[in-house]
């Protein structure tokens, strides 16, 4: 019998490794399956991150499959009209709003969500290391190092920081894409547009870390003895790439670049860079069980990356060299004093782990698979490091479980959670000068901003990307401030006729309004810019089917 499963795994190494990332998957979610769910305080990642899906899943549960992507937020985030999705892109978490409607629970959504989050980082880095070493056995045990390391678990359990979630999903792919146009096939070029893609509907913060160290990557191409013309076609597919990678993300990207060149001050916090840096130690050895570090595994990993350095090939030097770039940038030993007032937008330093998670489990890997001689202690290796990491994620759920208070988060049962979900505090896209409004804004009383004037709110209600008012006023106005904030893309109707009210020095949008029953809806309507780069995107997203079409005709 146990001959029988030896032979099948030899003969479907790729099947066992899926089945084997089905079962750590599992396995990783299991001990949450059991007992009360657990919510972040308001104003953590995983509170914020699991609200940016609610109103998805109520539009989804109202039949409306077509507003699955509202710009506004109408329902949740205080329902007064804050564009969330605009500043941050909801489409790699539209699948646990499915989840959600099927599952019929958000906590159980959210579980089944997370499981599969893990089962794609181990996908995308088994398939990425396969690709570029040709070896099963560095391919399955990179993957592990990978899905199971502490900055992994951190950030999946702990933070619940879905955005950096997906980073972990995304980077193997870029990374197999900028290697392929450095010192490989470069007609493979749009791989790493797919990549950082991906990572910038992940979280746009990780995606321009990721993306300078994948720049900084590229240099790798250098090591390689090639004519002149062969370096000129892989800088060009380059270029292509980033051209591409504009155009796949245009329909994001191009009406938040409007949004934030109309807002110039939003409020989200800005942290001076050598502030959050760490103690060189602290990255790999740590009091916590959840901490920005890659914890001991990552010190073995660059223990035996050190000790088989010399016989790397030189581009694997080369990029032993970036993941200690990508440790020291995250630590206090880089000098970021003089980068706090320029590269604020990044938040924290610790964004750069991600990029040195993955090249210590990818050069970590390869290390391990030379310095271990015999099957027999390959497997016993694979099997440490499996045990070792889902008894790291066990013991995480446990101190979370015995420890609420410390780990910021509290107990509730699994209806209670999903009420949760529509509750959020943070609105860090608001513009600094309304943030002092917030608490009106919440109160969605027209009254409350209009203390003068002699007028009666009847009504409020809110539909999918509208908020309607009905107000009696004793007299006519022709400015009415409103409860709402205006951005781009705002359009205000009184009486079902569109009016031009403006909005004041905080950016509360204002309205005429006639004597008697005025019926007043804010809608949000898609601007030009949207408009083109939707359109844009489509034809990318079709011109690069059809070139790959072409390309695996040419093939044949």
């Amino acid at each position: 019998m146990i001959s029988k499963i030896k032979s099948i795994i030899n003969r479907y190494p790729n099947l066992f490794s899926l089945l084997l990332f089905v079962l750590l998957s599992f396995l990783l979610v299991l001990p949450y399956l059991h007992g009360p769910a657990y919510q972040h305080m308001p104003g953590w990642d995983g509170r914020f991150h699991i609200s940016r899906v609610a109103e998805s899943y109520l539009n989804l549960k109202a039949g409306h499959i077509t507003q699955i992507n509202p710009s506004i937020m109408t329902k949740t985030f205080g329902s007064f009209g804050y564009p969330q999705n605009i500043f941050y892109p909801i489409f790699v978490m539209l699948p646990e709003a499915f989840l959600q409607l099927i599952i019929g629970n958000a906590y159980g959504a959210y579980l089944v969500f997370v499981g599969l989050i893990f089962f794609l980082t181990f996908a995308s880095m088994y398939v990425c290391t396969l690709n570029l070493s040709s070896n099963h056995y560095t391919a399955l045990l990179s993957s592990i190092l990978y899905g199971l390391g502490h900055f992994t678990l951190t950030i999946n359990l702990f933070y619940r920081s879905f955005g950096g979630s997906f980073a972990f999903i995304f980077i193997p792919i870029a990374f197999y894409g900028i290697y392929q146009i450095a010192i490989a096939d470069y007609r493979k070029w749009w791989i790493l547009s797919l990549g950082v893609t991906g990572l910038i509907f992940s979280d746009l913060p990780d995606a321009s870390v990721s993306l300078l160290l994948l720049l900084l990557s590229f240099l790798v191409t250098f090591t390689e003895s090639e004519s002149i013309q062969t370096k000129a076609k892989r800088f060009l597919r380059l270029v292509y790439a980033g051209i591409l990678t504009i155009g796949l993300t245009a329909f994001f990207l191009f009406p938040l670049i409007q949004n934030l060149l109309f807002v110039k001050n939003i409020a989200v916090t800005k942290l001076m860079l050598s502030k959050t840096a760490y103690p060189l130690i602290n990255l790999f050895i740590t009091d916590k069980l959840a901490s920005y570090s890659l914890g001991i595994s990552g010190l073995i990993l660059v223990v035996c990356i050190a000790i088989y350095w010399q016989k790397f090939k030189v581009p694997y030097k080369y990029f032993s060299v970036m993941l200690i770039i990508s440790i020291l940038m995250a630590s206090t030993v880089f000098p970021w004093t003089p980068f706090d007032k320029y590269l604020s937008f990044i938040q924290f330093v610790g964004r750069f782990l991600y990029f040195a998670n993955f090249l210590a489990a990818l050069l970590g890997a390869s290390a391990i698979t030379e310095l271990v001689h015999g099957m027999q202690n390959k497997k016993i290796v694979i099997s440490l490091f499996c045990v070792i990491g889902i008894l790291a994620g066990t013991s995480l759920n446990f101190n979370i479980k015995h420890s609420q208070v410390n780990n910021s988060v509290y107990e509730t049962n699994w209806r209670d959670f999903q009420k949760s979900t529509l509750n959020n505090n943070v609105y860090d896209y608001l513009p600094s000068k309304s943030v002092g409004l917030k608490d009106k804004l919440l109160k969605h009383d027209i009254n409350v901003m209009n203390p003068k004037k002699q007028i009666k709110q009847l009504k409020w209600s809110t539909g999918y990307n509208v908020i309607h008012y009905q107000i009696k006023a004793q007299y006519a106005y022709e400015k009415l401030i409103l409860p709402n904030i205006y951005y781009p893309g705002f359009a205000t109707y009184v009486n079902g006729t569109k009016v031009d009210g403006g909005y004041t020095k905080q950016n509360l949008i204002t309205t005429p309004i006639k004597k008697g029953i005025n019926q007043i809806d804010v809608r949000y309507i898609k601007t030009p810019v949207q408009l083109f780069s939707i359109w844009l995107s489509v034809l990318s997203w079709i011109g690069l089917l059809i070139f790959n079409l072409l390309s695996l005709k040419r093939k044949k």
